[in-house]
């Protein structure tokens, strides 16, 4: 995993495990890609670059990421 105090870095990574996972039919490593893609958001998140609610109405969450 990379160490850096750019949002945009991790969110980069992210959107790159999420779009391998969706692209394999192995079962481990689609978990791990989304694992991965995972915890690069909340690195992303924990430096300030997304912000995360959670609704009242429904049970999803909404991500709001800020243009770097």
């Amino acid at each position: 995993m990379i160490i850096t105090d750019n949002p945009a870095v991790y969110l980069e990574r992210a959107e790159m495990h999420e779009q391998l996972a969706a692209g394999t039919s192995d079962e481990p490593a689609r978990k791990m890609h989304l694992a991965m893609a995972a915890e690069y958001r909340r690195k992303a998140a924990e430096i300030g670059a997304l912000s995360i609610t959670r609704s009242g109405t429904d049970h999803g969450l909404k991500l709001h990421a800020a243009a770097g």
